[in-house]
């Protein structure tokens, strides 16, 4: 497994790493409401205790150790559990997250693919015999999967491969995005759209991260659901919110277990 980029990486971790937002202060979750799914997924999975730990082992070791392996978690590559939603770069295998386009040399009198075009954008790891390529501004993904040297050696054509039907669905969004960053410089927002239950998500992971900070549920129900249960009798006098609040916790705790994946697909 080879990442490129290795300094960039650096400074993101350098520059940006801290554990995890205060759980009271929505505004620190606020960018979550604009991510692509593999990033809001994500933001479950650097939560997990043996992902944190599996991760600080490789990448004290450096990207060739072997003595932890990424696959098991969904991903190509280890990213630093440090990094939060915008400064992530999560590359999950193509079996975890089926929105990758793939592609193969190309003939003919084609444009050239130029990754050396998004710079700014883009990260290649070389893993599993080929080359990933992920294009991300933090909040919005695009992926392509390709032979070596399909991205790291310079302008080439490439040749886009989707089949099937209900299977075309996904590499075909892809490929739509891609074309919609390269006519234009800028993701689209068309089709990148803001996930419509976004806002349950961030409050699923707003009451995992109380619970980790040892919160109770009447702390949890009076920063997200209601103030007035910070009076005493609120279990009887608040039954709804005591029984949302129960929602949250047993929500947030069985997606913490891996039930984020879902949202990968």
């Amino acid at each position: 497994m080879e990442p490129c980029g290795c300094a960039g990486l650096s400074w993101r971790v350098r520059t940006y790493g801290t554990a995890f937002p205060d759980w009271r202060d929505g505004s620190a979750y606020q960018p979550l409401l604009a991510a692509d799914r593999p990033l809001l997924a994500w933001e479950w999975l650097r939560r997990d205790p043996s992902y944190r730990a599996a991760a600080a082992q490789a990448l004290s070791h450096g990207p060739d150790s072997n003595r932890s392996r990424p696959e098991p978690f969904g991903l190509v590559a280890f990213e630093p559990p440090v990094l939060g939603i915008p400064f992530a770069r999560p590359l999950w295998r193509q079996q975890a997250c089926p929105l990758v386009l793939d592609v193969e040399p190309g003939t003919g009198c084609g444009e050239l693919f130029d990754a050396s075009r998004f710079a700014a954008l883009a990260d290649v790891v070389s893993s599993d015999g080929g080359e990933h390529l992920l294009l991300s501004d933090g909040l919005r993904q695009i992926r392509l999967d390709g032979p070596p040297g399909s991205f790291s050696s310079g302008p080439c054509r490439l040749r886009y491969l989707i089949e099937g039907l209900g299977s075309a669905e996904r590499p075909l969004l892809t490929l739509q995005r891609l074309l919609a960053l390269y006519r234009s410089g800028r993701f689209s927002r068309v089709l990148h759209r803001p996930e419509v239950r976004a806002r349950r998500w961030i409050m699923l992971l707003r009451s995992f991260d109380a619970l980790m900070a040892g919160a109770d549920q009447r702390s949890i129900a009076a920063a997200l659901l209601s103030g007035s249960v910070a009076q005493s009798g609120w279990r009887v006098r608040e039954s709804s919110i005591r029984l949302q609040v129960q929602r949250l916790v047993r929500s947030s705790r069985a997606i913490a277990a891996g039930g984020y994946r879902a949202l990968l697909r």
